[in-house]
Parts: structure tokens; sequence; C-alpha cells
């Protein structure tokens, strides 16, 4: 989701240019902030264009497919149009980059399936699944703390609004290791806009129920993936609206909201 965020403030940055000098320049620059991009169109709308000098504009509108940048998924489809911008008209004789009010815009994205489990492995989320301490009997024994870790973890997309989870659950005992197959499912929602709950969960391994250690962990990992949480941090909101699941793709619906640019821009 940071993807978003940062589109909305080079977007603010940009919107107070000439017409479609601006419009060619905003969509540069978000290249620029992108690993990929097979479809990306920007427009800027303000009657009358003098507005643009002072730093106004009525709105942006983003539309994209294929957009990517590691370690968040690929996002098939993503359409974001903002409220009115307008930034302080200083900037353009060289004073730091402000809002003069938040600035606001709704989103749709929608991820493939194939994307999000290449998210999953990505190394960034991997991290997430390393080195998880639990009590589950998968042989050994001991009063030592016993570690595990998910490898090759991949989601499936069920309807309605359901998500199937697997991965191997590896336990090393020195040179040796042990793996074993876990499969869940549970439905998905978005709690206060901003952290994914699973509902009713179906955790096990064979007649042996999943440690909450484990299961968190794998929450954990698709939490990294969205990253809602920490944008707050720069300052800027992300607020979930509606999260649908349908056979191979998961579309979200919300809105962003930045308060100030300065650190995104570091100015």
């Amino acid at each position: 989701m940071e993807i978003l965020a940062t589109l909305v403030a080079l977007l603010a940055a940009l919107g107070a240019g000439a017409g479609c000098w601006a419009e060619q320049a905003a969509r540069q620059m978000l290249l620029t902030q992108l690993d990929k991009a097979e479809v990306l169109e920007v427009r800027i709308q303000s009657q009358p264009n003098y507005r643009l000098l002072n730093g106004q504009a009525e709105r942006l509108l983003v539309a994209g497919r294929g957009l990517y940048r590691a370690p968040f998924p690929r996002l098939e489809l993503l359409e974001l149009e903002t409220d009115p911008v307008a930034i302080d008209p200083a900037f353009f004789q060289g004073a730091p980059l402000r809002l003069r009010q938040p600035l606001q815009a709704a989103f749709q994205v929608v991820v493939r399936q194939e994307d999000l489990n290449a998210a999953l492995n990505s190394p960034e989320v991997l991290r997430q699944f390393q080195r998880i301490q639990a009590d589950l009997p998968l042989g050994g024994g001991g009063n030592e703390p016993r570690y595990f870790e998910l490898r090759q973890p991949r989601a499936k997309f069920l309807e309605p609004d359901r998500l199937q989870l697997a991965a191997l659950l590896v336990e090393k005992d020195g040179s040796r290791e042990q793996a074993v197959e876990v499969v869940f499912n549970a439905g998905i929602q978005v709690e206060e806009g901003r952290r994914l709950r699973l509902q009713e969960p179906e955790f096990a391994i064979g007649s042996v129920r999943v440690p909450d250690e484990i299961t968190q962990a794998f929450l954990g990992g698709l939490s990294k993936v969205f990253d809602l949480q920490e944008l707050e941090e720069l300052g800027i909101q992300v607020r979930v609206l509606k999260l649908k699941i349908a056979a191979d793709q998961m579309q979200v619906i919300g809105f962003v909201r930045v308060e100030s640019l300065e650190a995104l821009t570091g100015s």
C-alpha cells in the first residue's frame, strides 16, 4: 500500500504545473518510483488552467495496470482519484513543498493471486517467517525451546471472501531438518480499516492444532505485504473500505490521506 501513498505525494508535487506538461512530468516521476509499469496514465484537472500556477487542481487521476515495486504485490489494476489539491505556491520560488490542506484520494486496487504469492516469497516477507518459537509435537523432545520457520508460503483465493494459506513448516535439529505441510483456511477481513484479521480460522496439521505463534507469524507476513500501520509514522493514513476475494484475485477499495509531504519528500 505504500505505492498508493507515494503516488499521491508525487502527484501533489507536480499538480501545479502547466496542463499537459504537468501530466507528462507527473507520469515520468511516478515511473521512476516503480520497478515496472505496463500501463500508466495521469490526468490533472483544473479549470481555469491558471489555478495550477497557484498550486491548485480540482483532482488528479491515475489509472495503471501491471504496476510493481518490491516487496509489494504487483498491482493488476490501480485507479486513483484525489480530492482537490492545494500546495503552497512558494514551492515554485524554491521553498519546501507544503500542503495547504490535507491531501485525500480514493483508490481501487486489484491484486492477482500469483502476484500476492510472489510478494509472500520476497526476502523482506520471508524474514517474518523465521525463528518462530512454538510447542508443536513434530518429533524430537526435551525441554529446550523449539524453533520453526515457514517456507514456500502461498495463498489461494477462495469464494466467498476466504483465503487458503499453505507453507512448509520446517524445524532444524542440528544439521537435520524435518518438514511438514501446513494448510489452513480462513475468512479474511480488514479491522478498523488497517489491520488484516482472519475469521473462523481452521488450522491443523493432521489432527494437531497449529499453535497461535505460527498462525500469527503467517498473519504478520500478510500484514507486511499490505503494510498499512507503518505508513502512519510518515503522516499517511490508508483505510480499506472494502475487501473482496473472487476466483483468482482480490479487490481492495479505500482511501489514502496525507497530512504532510515532509516525511515523503525529505523537505
